[in-house]
């Protein structure tokens, strides 16, 4: 039963998701080919012997083959799927196969053609985001600290529970999430966390001859910064008067004073009446102050009932009661979705650079075997709406990854073909050979040290 389980959950999610993400960008290169007057030999989803095929009425042979882990959309002239080599017949078409031929198209025509594919992945990715966020809301878990983990790189640091999460190593920080993604990045050691902490102080208003005051009311010996629409903290500690009640309690300049003995301070003004008002009791001022914290990251597990890896974490928890449903409407789905797959995108960029700098080891690189556990620990713990979320977190990345200036790839071609409409020619055929040979030694080298990982991370996880 647990094999059949297992076939449910991992398998069939994962041939799922990558068949529709194939379709995806395959299409892209198809319709925008159609489009634009070149013939499509082929389209396939899957490699090797084919389980179906059918032509339609303009040529094309749409098929499904038995290796479910890649696709290919052939056009006319070229040799080979990746449409990398020129077919050596193609002297042989008729002038209207020729007219047809991707080979023998205007290079700005190439250059869409090949950016279509990447882009319906990006569009793909936006259009899922904008739907959930549409239906769903998007639930968002603010930087309020919970709880803190024993022994804990948080604990060691000094956060505490009820302190605000403002950035991780300046990054400002919007909710869990992000905060999440932030402590993911972070490699420099110690990682500076600025967080908001509240306090409480009693303050006895004074006659305070020494720092100023040369009236008979008693102060307790403060200003506040101007107020403005830029300045959203309207109750900001602008100056502490030497030697006054405020300074002996331990405010500091940039505090923000939040409540007078449980009343909310909408305006300095308030504070002044109430502290003319209570001359001769003490006053309870709950103020936050911004202080900056050292944490030194420490790999735990995430949730190993989930199955889920070993990532570096800060340790805290959120507040539950905090969480919140925002609800949008489809102008606000549509904004929200976009910068979801922008900043989807700038973290994957992020985390590969520092990659290519050495801050990152190399063992976060996974594969298809990683895609398919986790697209099964998402189906069965994330539900439909977790797998059509990771869905389009895998679509960005194939349509970043199909980007990347490396022969073979969409974005190698398209380099070569901007070289070519710099240059005003095609490169020569034996330089565009050694070009794709290049590439695919690097595609096989990348391929073979994620499938490493993959197994080494899939030995860890079972034997752990």
């Amino acid at each position: 039963m647990s094999l059949i389980a297992n076939i449910i959950y991992y398998v069939v999610p994962f041939i799922i998701l990558l068949g529709i993400l194939v379709f995806v960008h395959e299409f892209g290169h198809f319709i925008v080919a159609r489009m634009l007057g070149v013939r499509v030999v082929a389209f396939s989803i899957g490699f090797g012997k084919k389980l179906w095929s059918k032509t339609d009425s303009k040529g094309t042979n749409w098929q499904i083959a038995a290796v479910p882990l890649g696709g290919y959309c052939q056009f006319l002239g070229d040799a080979d799927a990746s449409s990398s080599t020129v077919d050596k017949k193609l002297s042989e078409l008729s002038a209207n196969e020729k007219k047809e031929a991707f080979a023998l198209q205007k290079t700005w025509k190439k250059i869409l053609i090949v950016i279509a594919g990447p882009l319906f992945n990006y569009l793909f990715a936006a259009l899922i985001f904008i739907g959930i966020f549409w239906l769903y809301g998007k639930m968002v878990y603010p930087p309020i600290v919970g709880e803190v983990m024993e022994n804990s790189a948080a604990e060691k640091a000094g956060i505490a529970a009820g302190d605000t999460i403002i950035s991780v190593d300046g990054k400002k920080v919007t909710d869990f999430m992000n905060l999440s993604n932030e402590i993911q990045l972070a490699k420099d050691m110690p990682v500076k966390i600025l967080v908001q902490r509240k306090k409480t102080i009693e303050v006895l208003p004074e006659i305070c001859e020494v720092c100023g005051n040369k009236s008979e009311h008693k102060i307790i010996g403060l200003s506040i910064q101007e107020q403005s629409e830029e300045n959203d903290q309207a109750l900001k500690i602008e100056h502490v008067l030497p030697d006054s009640p405020a300074q002996k309690a331990g405010l500091h300049k940039d505090d923000i004073l939040l409540t007078v003995d449980g009343q909310e301070l909408k305006s300095f003004t308030e504070l002044q009446q109430y502290v003319a008002s209570h001359q001769e009791q003490k006053i309870k001022l709950e103020y936050s102050r911004q202080i900056l914290l050292e944490a030194y990251l420490e790999e735990a597990d995430a949730g190993e009932e989930a199955g889920m890896p070993r990532r570096q974490m800060l340790g805290v928890k959120s507040v539950p009661e905090l969480t919140v449903a925002e609800e949008y409407d489809f102008n606000e789905a549509f904004v929200a979705g976009i910068k979801e797959t922008y900043d989807i995108t700038a973290m994957t960029l992020r985390g590969v650079w520092q990659m290519i700098t050495g801050k990152r080891s190399g063992e976060d690189v996974g594969g298809i075997i990683r895609i398919a556990e986790l697209s099964g620990d998402v189906s069965k713990h994330g539900g439909l709406l977790g797998f059509f979320y990771f869905m389009a977190l895998i679509s960005v990345n194939l349509g970043l990854i199909n980007l990347f200036p490396i022969p073979v790839l969409d974005g190698g071609n398209l380099v070569i073909f901007l070289i070519e409409l710099c240059i005003g020619r095609e490169l020569k055929p034996n330089i565009k050979d050694y070009i794709f040979k290049f590439g695919i030694l690097i595609v096989l080298a990348l391929m073979m040290y994620a499938t490493w990982n993959d197994i080494m991370h899939l030995i860890g996880r079972i034997f752990r």
